[in-house]
């Protein structure tokens, strides 16, 4: 009998040593017993939650999925460990079950606040018609699987998923029966998925999801399947589906998750009509080789500065006079810079690429203030992704922290400003570089109301205007009234404007009758390998250092 007292006391350790509160649910999913931290968990103590039904203590965002779980427990199952926050306090918790045999259907549940390898934290950017993570969300999940396959060994894999018809469905259902469908869609993958967190929308018919190698994907694509047939009876759409090992074979962590991040960005991105997702999962420690092998090619490239810059001059539009230059990267002879930006990008080393820049124009306008000439502006691009980067915007300001006459002769163009997530904090980035001296330019702004949206929230000094409008602009008047408005309101906010791609007299008169500051293009001049510069007037060089500089915003 002692013996027996002793291996329940140290089964009861067990049990508080993983967990912060055990329950035990009857056939009905009512509490039946109860032990452990129960009112700080759920907000209520431990002798009134018996008899409560335990669904009801979660969250309503999580309910339905964890409800979901439970009820499709068969004896002997435990589920892996599941993220839920519960409805009474907010606090967010991991839920382990299982349902032992011979035990009258009863499911034995361990809570836990504790942060668990298989569990993410709580994310904020959620696709609103599914309750899934975004694109960035997601790929953070799938990221945070490779890294912990490498260290535990805890094996998970990856499904791609596209709904072939969803624009069909669409317009043969109402809205009521496609929002209950985009839910149930969610609901489902959220199901299958890791912590019952590890699923994402990628683009509006694409979706990904991180789970245990014991689900098997071809189940998942038949159950989506078989709710878009309930949802649209007449539909011949079709579910793809291919799944992906997560280990990464011989590659390292870092470099396996820059891989992965570019496969599912090119599976994103891929044309629906060209794309067979077979195509993508075939031989893929292949092609992840592949993509690592030019990913380390490149960042040599970067890191080693083997590359060319050129300069296009960006001109006053009102006395034709060189206003300043943006400099442009050019690689071996061949290779589309477009093309290497793209796949840098979406690989995550574009921050090598950035900070090679960044280095080369520091050097090409030293040598300049060595010779005595003029120091001209220079503009060049910095990547959304790099300014989310709080290490790579602290390199980049201490690069150019040494010499006070460099730094106010930069202009940092941000690119792929749509990735940028927190605009409050990028704001506060750019605000440290500004007050440094350096000029901020967003490039690519159309007359969407995303531009709006950017100019409200960030304080820059100048608005690259997109090409494309500019071409557009010759003969769509809404266009052209909506530009009307943006110069206006940058004239009011003190913000230069820029227009790309100018290539006509008549591109150039636009500019003029909207009330562009700038253009830039074939019209002005081509990208040059190098910049004609004068020299300075003699006289006294006063090269003060800022006080009060500060190199952080952490």
């Amino acid at each position: 009998m002692e013996a027996m007292r002793k291996d329940k006391e140290r089964f009861v350790a067990f049990s508080f040593a993983a967990a912060d509160l055990l329950l035990e649910l009857d056939a009905e999913g009512m509490v039946c017993f109860a032990s452990g931290a129960a009112k700080g968990l759920t907000g209520i103590e431990t002798p009134k939650l018996k008899g409560q039904i335990f669904t009801d203590l979660i969250g309503e965002f999580d309910r339905d999925v964890i409800k979901q779980i439970l009820t499709s427990m068969k004896e002997g199952d435990r589920i892996p460990p599941v993220s839920a926050k519960m409805d009474l306090t907010g606090i967010s918790c991991v839920i382990g079950a299982c349902k032992l045999p011979r035990n009258h259907d009863h499911i034995f549940l361990a809570l836990n606040v504790s942060v668990m390898p298989a569990v993410r934290t709580v994310v904020e950017y959620r696709d609103q018609e599914t309750g899934l993570l975004d694109r960035n969300d997601f790929f953070k999940i799938a990221e945070e699987k490779v890294g912990t396959s490498a260290e535990t060994g805890q094996r998970a894999e990856l499904t791609l998923l596209r709904l072939t018809d969803l624009t069909g469905m669409q317009s043969r259902i109402n809205e009521e029966d496609m929002t209950a469908f985009m839910q149930n869609v969610g609901m489902l993958l959220r199901r299958y998925s890791l912590g019952g967190d590890s699923a994402g929308r990628l683009d509006a018919d694409k979706y990904g999801i991180v789970h245990s190698p014991t689900v098997n994907g071809d189940v998942i694509r038949e159950k989506v399947g078989a709710l878009a047939k309930k949802a649209d009876p007449k539909g011949n759409g079709s579910i793809q589906a291919n799944t992906i090992d997560l280990s990464q074979g011989q590659l390292s962590a870092a470099h396996a998750t820059q891989a992965l991040m570019y496969v599912i960005n090119r599976f994103v991105e891929s044309d629906g009509q060209d794309f067979n997702i077979s195509s993508l999962t075939e031989g893929m420690e292949t092609r992840l080789e592949t993509a690592m092998t030019r990913m380390i090619a490149l960042k040599s490239v970067f890191q080693n500065y083997k590359f060319r810059l050129v300069y296009q001059p960006i001109v006053n539009v009102t006395d034709k006079e060189i206003h300043h230059y943006e400099v442009l990267s050019r690689f071996r002879d061949g290779e589309s810079p477009y093309e290497t930006v793209t796949f840098a990008e979406e690989t995550g080393i574009i921050h090598d690429l950035d900070l090679g820049v960044a280095k080369k124009v520091k050097d090409k306008l030293i040598e300049i203030q060595k010779r005595g000439d003029i120091l001209p502006m220079l503009s060049f691009n910095i990547s959304g992704h790099s300014l989310e980067s709080d290490s790579f915007m602290d390199n980049l300001l201490a690069m150019f922290q040494d010499n006070d006459e460099v730094r106010e002769h930069i202009n940092l163009e941000i690119t792929e400003t749509a990735r940028v997530k927190d605009l409050e904090r990028a704001d506060q980035v750019l605000q440290t570089f500004r007050k440094a001296g350096v000029k901020i330019s967003l490039d690519d702004m159309g007359s969407g109301s995303a531009s709006f949206q950017y100019i409200r929230a960030l304080t820059v000094d100048y608005i690259k205007i997109d090409g494309l409008y500019m071409k557009e602009v010759l003969t769509n008047k809404k266009d052209a009234a909506i530009l009307k408005a943006m110069s206006r309101l940058c004239q009011e906010l003190n913000i230069g404007t820029v227009a790309e791609m100018v290539e006509t007299k008549e591109q150039l008169h636009v500019l003029n009758v909207l009330g562009i500051n700038y253009g830039q293009g074939w019209y002005f001049g081509k990208p040059q390998p190098d910049i004609e510069t004068k020299r300075k007037n003699r006289g006294i060089s006063l090269n003060i250092k800022r006080k009060g500089f500060q190199t952080t915003w952490s």
